[in-house]
């Protein structure tokens, strides 16, 4: 099974230097025909129009979408992405998984920042537990490499395999993009537990 886990639109020039061959629509187009589960990101959501509101709650600052390119979406384009479940609930035999563009109580991404620490995670947590699912995949990050947090401890790692033994745990991936050298994708044996990140460019 084919996922990903959004931002599939957000241009920027600050980011990228192929701003004549950026293709959002064709981009999409490729993802649809490709996977079964599509998790829309925070620059999907605001290039679809689908934006939460603003909480009254100070100290809050959101990332400037604002700065993002017109992506040449559609009608029918816009209608997709607006329609997209903000996260998803993968049943396997053994157990079911959290897959999210990032994490609750930030599960679109719009809220500027990353976590770097296990308790930051909590909440995520308790919506996992919620949900019975034992491990949730999330993007957003743009890590190089990827990321394993527990309820007490947050690790990085490389582009590497790894056994996944521990549960709860939530498994940040990296970017499918050129940015920054923090390319790649992974895969991941429902069967073995095994999780295999590759890199890309």
């Amino acid at each position: 099974m084919c996922i990903c886990l959004g931002d599939i639109s957000g241009f920027n020039d600050s980011y990228y230097s192929y701003r004549k061959k950026r293709n959002a629509s064709s981009c999409l187009d490729l993802v649809r025909k490709k996977c079964e589960v599509i998790i829309p990101g925070n620059h999907d959501l605001y290039a679809a129009g689908r934006i939460p509101e603003k909480p009254a709650k100070s100290g809050i600052e959101y990332w400037p979408h604002e700065e993002d390119l017109e992506p040449g979406y559609g009608e029918e384009d816009i209608a997709f992405l607006a329609g997209l479940p903000e996260y998803a609930v993968l049943p396997t035999p053994e157990y079911k998984i959290l897959l999210s563009h990032y994490i609750d109580p930030n599960l679109s991404g719009f809220i500027k920042g990353f976590y770097s620490q296990g308790k930051e995670f909590t909440s995520h947590f308790g919506l996992m537990q919620k949900l019975r699912c034992k491990i949730g995949f999330s993007g957003h990050a743009h890590t190089g490499g990827f990321y394993t947090v527990d309820p007490q401890r947050f690790k990085h790692y490389g582009y590497r395999r790894l056994h996944v033994k521990d549960f709860p745990v939530v498994v940040g991936i990296p970017p499918v993009t050129s940015h920054r050298n923090r390319s790649g994708f992974c895969i991941f044996d429902t069967n073995s537990n095994l999780l295999q990140v590759y890199k890309l460019f």
